[in-house]
């Protein structure tokens, strides 16, 4: 199973193009989206489309920025927080900004955005990973994720910055 992990898109239009040319590179089976999702424009519209082509794959999470007005414009669910179980691991998603209100028993890592930057820390001896952003990244490099073998954190063009064995 591949997973596409993608955070805070912000509703960016110009960055929309980047997403579905990630999604055609990887072929992913599913989509997590960390929140952040939309941004309260006239673009939400055309963005919201697009990703709703995609709404069987998705599973959404919800952002600190997305209103009730971002879910009626969106055909899947935001979560809280979203578990799931990736070769023999407990992994735990979440947009970031609820991070300390979380349980983290038995969660082998933790899948994190909110931050705008990418990379590897660590939180209750658990590795908390940030895909970064593929529209407004704070560290200048648009990124994004991939769990399949390993985790992987990617440039847009598809290039490895980052690898975490599982």
């Amino acid at each position: 199973m591949k997973y596409l992990v993608v955070s805070d898109l912000h509703g960016v239009k110009a960055y929309l193009s980047e997403f579905e040319k990630i999604v055609k590179l990887e072929l992913p089976d599913k989509i997590v989206l960390l929140g952040d999702i939309l941004s309260n424009t006239s673009d939400d519209y055309l963005i919201s489309e697009t990703l709703n082509l995609y709404k069987d794959k998705i599973i959404g999470i919800r952002g600190n920025n997305d209103t009730y007005y971002v879910e009626k414009l969106l055909d899947f669910k935001l979560n809280d927080y979203y578990i799931e179980r990736i070769n023999n691991k407990n992994f735990f998603f979440t947009h970031g900004h609820l991070l300390y209100s979380f349980d983290f028993d038995n969660i082998d890592y933790i899948i994190s955005g909110h931050t705008h930057i990418s990379g590897v820390k660590e939180y209750m001896n658990i590795p908390i990973i940030n895909p970064g952003s593929i529209s407004l990244p704070r560290d200048f490099k648009h990124t994004y994720m991939i769990i399949s073998d390993k985790i992987y954190i990617k440039d847009i063009d598809g290039n490895i910055l980052e690898e975490v064995s599982i």
